[in-house]
């Protein structure tokens, strides 16, 4: 019997919170904590490269353009958080603005419930063809997306080869990070919780939240974001931090 590919994504995550939590303990009852360190500087890299700049602002809605190069260092750095590949990850993420807060959104709190939103046991919905066929037009996603569990699978084999304790603190701990910043963004950002604002009036329930900007690193402004998705800059006012947009702007985006 095949696994389907939400089979294996659950799999996945079950994989990456065991053995997180087997690292967490070395570091506490071994003295290990330098090693979180390598956890830290890692989640960083995922969390921002990975999940806000290559899979949510470039690859999903191609907020920006640049370089051939810097699409495929960004290709690669779209593996580490684990969230799946740009395709798949992207297609749910655009067929979410399509729906946002009505009752096809995949992952609305208000369909899959605050537990099953952040934890992605949402409710079966089809997303359109059209949208998958979006991210299948570049042959370098597409393969990313048909071999990206083998590829999971070396990652691993080859951290442990290196040092197995690679394998908990650079692979594991990093991924379950960013597993939990973008569930904060699917959950806490389409409720109306205290501190929560928005800038603009949108046909959703989206807010700019301050905890889901501290969880996912820099994606919290999620109500200038729905308002204008297409805008590589989520954070407007002085105070609404950005880095992934300052990333983008110095160093990543062309002119």
């Amino acid at each position: 019997m095949r696994f389907t590919t939400i089979a294996k994504f659950r799999l996945l995550h079950v994989l990456t919170h065991s053995l997180a939590s087997f690292g967490v303990y070395l570091a506490i009852t071994r003295d290990m904590r330098p090693w979180l360190c390598l956890s830290f500087a890692m989640f960083l890299f995922a969390g921002i490269f990975g999940v806000n700049i290559s899979l949510h602002r470039y690859f999903s809605h191609r907020s920006f353009k640049t370089t051939k190069l810097r699409h495929y260092f960004l290709l690669f750095c779209s593996f580490f958080p684990m969230l799946g590949s740009p395709a798949a990850w992207g297609s749910v993420h655009l067929f979410h603005h399509m729906t946002s807060d009505t009752a096809q959104d995949p992952h609305s709190p208000k369909n899959a419930g605050k537990f099953g939103s952040w934890f992605t046991f949402w409710p079966s919905v089809r997303i359109p063809l059209s949208i998958f066929k979006f991210f299948g037009e570049d042959t370098s996603i597409n393969s990313l997306h048909k071999n990206y569990f083998t590829l999971v699978t070396l990652y691993i084999l080859i951290l442990a080869i290196f040092d197995w304790r690679l394998v908990p603190f650079l692979f594991a701990i990093p991924a379950v990070g960013c597993f939990h910043g973008a569930a904060a963004i699917a959950v806490l950002p389409h409720l109306a919780m205290p501190g929560a604002y928005r800038n603009h009036v949108t046909r959703d329930d989206s807010f700019n939240s301050v905890p889901a900007w501290i969880l996912s690193l820099g994606e919290g402004w999620h109500n200038n974001h729905h308002h204008n998705p297409s805008n590589y800059r989520q954070g407007e006012k002085w105070w609404e931090i950005d880095p992934a947009a300052f990333i983008i702007k110095h160093f990543l985006k062309t002119p």
